[in-house]
Order: C-alpha cells, then structure tokens, then sequence
C-alpha cells in the first residue's frame, strides 16, 4: 500500500523547475515590455516644440540657451523625469524649472525666477546681487523694477562671490525695499545707503529719507500717494515722525 505522505523525489524536482521556468517567463517579458517603451518612447517623444512660462527678466533667448547648455535631453519624457528628479540650475537668478508634457513631441518648461536684491554699478556695466549678497550676474543693461543701490561700502566685488560688507543684514534691508517698491509699483530709481545704514530713496529729483528701518511695511505703501502728490517737484519727503500710529511726513522743497 502506498503512502500517500511519500513525496517523490522527481516529483519535487519537476514542481521546482516549473516554478523556475515560470519566474524566468515573467522577467524576461518584463524586460522585453520595459525595452518596447523604451524604444517606443525614444521613437515618438521627440520634442519639437518648447514653450516657456514664468520669465519676468531673462528673455526666452537667454533661458532656451542655458537649457541646452545644461543637460538638455531631446526627448520630451526624458527630460521631463530628468528635471523630476535633478533639475539642472541653468542661470544665477533662476531658482527652479519644472516641466509639464503637453502632447508626446511638445513640453512646457515653468522658470520660477529669484528676486533680485538690488544692483551695483561696477566696471562700467550693473551688478545683480541676491538677498544673500551674492554677486550673481553682470550686465551693461539695467532692468527698470530692479533699483541701483548707492552709497554700499564694500572692499572688492568678485563675480559669484559674497559682496564684503561690515553690515552683513544689509542685503535683507535691501530686499525688504527691493520687495516692497515692486509690490506698489513705485518709480524708484535708486537706494541709498547712508553712513548709518538707512536708507534714501530716489525718485527723479524726489528723495524720500525714511530714517530708519523701522515699519517698511507701512511707509512704502504710503509712498505710492505721496510722490504722486509732489510730481514734478524737487525735494525731499522725511518720514523721521512716521509711524503706524501718527502718519506724518514732511516734504521740504529744494531751494532754487
């Protein structure tokens, strides 16, 4: 009689290589697929067309050049999962690019550009500085919402190097302001920075002397009212009484 708890030996064996057979199957038409989407990927995801949103100073020149320079990939899926997973940094102020698909050959690339704190004339063209106080960028063009700042007292001024100042909160003053015009839309064409670290501001022959550092956040808006008021006129608006409780603001004509 035959023991029905008995496994046979070539019994086991052929189970165990059925078992084998069939893991090795499915991995293999695994990579078979995984090959298949890539080649139907790199057949039919050419890009073609590249659209840019998001740019506020840098023209689509500048941007597209610096995306080819830095690890472009012409093919839109590739790209898009390059830049998921390591977006390259393609320019100074630049702070990140994200990229949508919008049909297999076409893409869309969104620049999220960095605030410029300010800028520097230096060797006869304009340098931008971030809020760190980074000198980023050099140009012989000046952007119109990005103030020249004046009176900074620095020992050298090297291209992708911290400015040395003593006053190292300075570069936050100035992106505090820089923010804050930009945000009301004011004609601001210059911040000066004064021996005791305030500063002026300079609107055609307007000067407004905000004295200290004190509610940026509630003078600047005032501004926007007051210089229209004074258009035209030559002088100089001393917000030394300023304050949220007592708005007072003096204006004191240039004489002559």
């Amino acid at each position: 009689m035959e023991d029905n708890n008995v496994i046979r030996m070539d019994e086991h064996k052929k189970k165990d290589k059925v078992h084998k057979f069939s893991v090795k199957k499915i991995l293999l038409a695994f990579v078979v697929c995984i090959i298949l989407a890539v080649a139907v990927i790199a057949g039919t995801c050419k890009t073609k067309t590249i659209k840019l949103e998001g740019l506020s100073y840098y023209t689509e020149a500048e941007v597209r050049k610096a995306i080819a320079e830095n690890g472009y990939i012409n093919n839109s899926v590739a790209y898009y999962l390059k830049c998921k997973f390591a977006a390259p940094k393609i320019l100074p102020f630049v702070d990140s690019i994200y990229v949508s698909i919008n049909a297999p050959d076409s893409i869309t690339i969104h620049v999220k550009e960095k605030k410029r704190a300010g800028c520097l004339q230096y060797n006869g063209k304009y340098v931008y500085f971030d809020k760190n106080g980074y000198a980023l960028e050099s140009y012989e063009k000046k952007y119109d919402d990005v103030p020249l700042v004046t009176g900074l007292k620095y020992n050298e001024l090297q291209m992708q190097q911290k400015i040395d100042v003593k006053d190292k909160k300075v570069f936050s003053y100035l992106l505090e302001l820089t923010t804050q015009i930009g945000k009301y839309h004011l004609p601001i064409d210059q911040i000066h920075i004064k021996e005791d670290g305030n500063a002026l501001l300079i609107s055609d022959d307007i000067t407004v002397d905000l004295y200290n550092k004190n509610d940026i956040d509630i003078k600047i808006p005032e501004l926007k009212g007051m210089l229209k008021k004074v258009k035209g006129k030559s002088g100089t608006i001393d917000m030394r009484y300023f304050s949220e409780d007592r708005k007072i603001a003096i204006f004191q004509p240039k004489n002559g």
